[in-house]
């Protein structure tokens, strides 16, 4: 499977959406990479590339949310420990284990599903305060 963005995932604040494209880019990166068995190097590169980007992405997505006072700032915020403690665990069993089966399909359901998923039901709700004045 490939994830692909679209407009349907749009929240209306461009830097957003280009985090989200280049975010699915990373996990399409690393699923090719765990399915082609590149070598544990690269992978290990890759999965600190992506943790280290969805820190950043994370913050700067819930930022944007409180600033313009989303009503789904608080779920959000959750959702995104919750991946990111997820995300972590991926991470120990990759170092223990390598790549393996079980975790290239539970990166693909619980991270890369998760990803779509969670821009769709929860980052799009942003579109709907975009134009709204903002608290400074």
């Amino acid at each position: 499977m490939v994830y692909v963005w679209d407009k349907s995932m749009s929240t209306g604040v461009p830097r957003i959406d280009a985090q989200h494209q280049e975010l699915i880019q990373k996990l399409n990166g690393l699923l090719a990479a765990m399915k082609a068995r590149k070598g544990q190097e690269e992978l290990a590169k890759l999965i600190g590339f992506l943790g280290e980007y969805v820190i950043k992405h994370f913050s700067d997505e819930e930022a944007e949310m409180e600033r313009r006072k989303c009503p789904l700032a608080l779920t959000n915020k959750l959702a995104h420990q919750q991946f990111v403690r997820n995300f972590q665990n991926f991470k120990k069993q990759f170092e223990t284990e390598g790549v393996t089966p079980t975790l290239i399909l539970a990166v693909q359901r619980e991270l890369g599903d998760w990803v779509v998923q969670h821009i769709k039901q929860v980052d799009t709700k942003l579109a709907a305060v975009v134009n709204q004045p903002v608290a400074r």
